[in-house]
């Protein structure tokens, strides 16, 4: 099983919710990876029965397990499911997006056309400097963020692979002139407009004034997880408007609360 499809795997299992246990099998120098979902392996891998016992030992109590079998060492893992991400690039915004990206919880694969230094890209959960690796890793379920400053020659054929595939969100940094270039270069090549405007997010981000690329990638992120929400974007203070108890609270109506909301927390 490649890096490629288990990284796509994940991104299926993120977008159907629930825990789940990630296995790695190590004999010598050689890993096996595989995630059991209810109990059962999903890449049919990790099929024995010692295995799934102690996968269902990690997901009861929450916690890492690591144990030796034969010749080989196991490790098991509870994860709740972490949205993926897939970045083509080789940047500084790109390397901000994966730092961003991981700081929240998220999986990320890192994509180039050998063109990605892959001790900058340490932290991302896959790197690739094949272009043709995004057609392995990418579903309908993919988030896919094309984020080169400037551009790169290859941007055009990463977003049409994208479209091609159907990606759930495909975000392309540009300014608002090469946006509508390249839309046009994806309608050349066979594209239908309505598609490629209903699907492509460019300029991608939303308008906080980002101006850095730890900002910018911020930006960016915040209309992914916008759109994965399907929340409004607009400001809290205006979501849940205080102005509406103040009367009642100067009048001593309405006594203070402890705060009921938490985060949600990705177990790493």
């Amino acid at each position: 099983m490649s890096s490629c499809e288990f990284f796509r795997a994940l991104t299926r299992i993120s977008s159907e919710g629930g825990k789940i246990v990630t296995v790695k099998i190590i004999v010598n120098d050689n890993v096996l990876s595989d995630i059991i979902v209810n109990g059962k392996p999903l890449l049919g891998i990790a099929t024995s029965g010692e295995v799934l016992e102690l996968a269902n030992r990690a997901l009861t109590e929450d916690r890492v397990i690591e144990t030796t079998i034969g010749n080989a060492r196991i490790v098991l893992e509870p994860i709740e499911p972490r949205p993926t991400i897939i970045v083509v690039g080789s940047g500084l915004i790109a390397k901000a997006l994966v730092d961003v990206s991981n700081s929240i919880g998220y999986y990320v694969a890192v994509v180039g056309n050998n063109d990605v230094n892959k001790d900058l890209f340490s932290n991302a959960y896959f790197v690739s400097n094949d272009l043709r690796d995004l057609e392995k890793l990418i579903d309908e379920d993919s988030i896919v963020i094309i984020a080169n400053e400037g551009g790169k020659p290859y941007d055009s054929e990463a977003l049409y692979i994208a479209l091609k595939h159907n990606a759930k969100f495909v975000g392309v940094l540009a300014s608002q002139r090469r946006a509508a270039v390249i839309i046009a270069d994806m309608v050349r090549r066979g594209l239908n407009l309505d598609y490629v405007l209903e699907k492509l997010h460019s300029p991608v981000g939303l308008d906080i004034g980002a101006k850095t690329a730890g900002e910018i990638a911020l930006s960016i992120l915040a209309e992914v997880m916008m759109f994965m929400r399907s929340a409004s974007g607009k400001p809290m203070h205006e979501i849940k408007d205080p102005r509406k108890f103040i009367k009642d609270a100067l009048e001593g109506r309405l006594q203070e609360q402890s705060c009921s909301w938490r985060p949600t927390e990705f177990k790493m």
